[in-house]
């Protein structure tokens, strides 16, 4: 099982990266997760391209054999306890990899919408996307270790 997660942009704020680095350090004990950035594009002036662009370079090296999952405000939101209990589920039945997409700042095309197997919500308000990565690393971290019965959880 692995999980991969593919966000526009790398990371500028040092807190946020040194929080994501400890996330991904605790969860290679449970859980092989891999980050991924794709270049964000620059297009304040044609923002509609500068999203087909980088929801394409999300896509790019994405078997169909792996579950795409979106994070998206208007994806459902879940409890730790049972979010934990559908990553196990679907990395159970995946036939290749767990691959989580994070768009820029002005959100991902129809085209990666319509492609997402799933979307999910980690919050009805909208977040940086640098604070949606670290949030998810530590839902991973926390899904990981209540899958594992460890005490991170209470």
């Amino acid at each position: 099982m692995k999980v991969r997660i593919r966000v526009v942009g790398a990371p500028k704020t040092h807190y946020y990266r040194e929080g994501m680095e400890d996330y991904l350090r605790r969860l290679q004990k449970y859980l092989p997760v891999s980050l991924e950035f794709v270049r964000e594009k620059s297009g304040r002036s044609d923002k509609a391209r500068a999203v087909r662009e980088e929801s394409l370079n999300l896509l790019d090296g994405v078997p169909e054999r792996d579950h795409v999952v979106l994070l998206d405000v208007k994806g459902q939101a879940r409890g730790s306890v049972e979010f934990s209990k559908w990553l196990y589920r679907v990395l159970g039945q995946t036939r290749g990899s767990l691959v989580f997409c994070i768009g820029g700042p002005y959100g991902v095309s129809r085209k990666l919408i319509d492609r997402a197997d799933s979307r999910i919500s980690l919050s009805s308000m909208t977040l940086p996307h640098e604070m949606c990565l670290l949030l998810l690393l530590e839902q991973l971290y926390r899904a990981a270790t209540i899958q594992a019965g460890g005490s991170y959880h209470h």
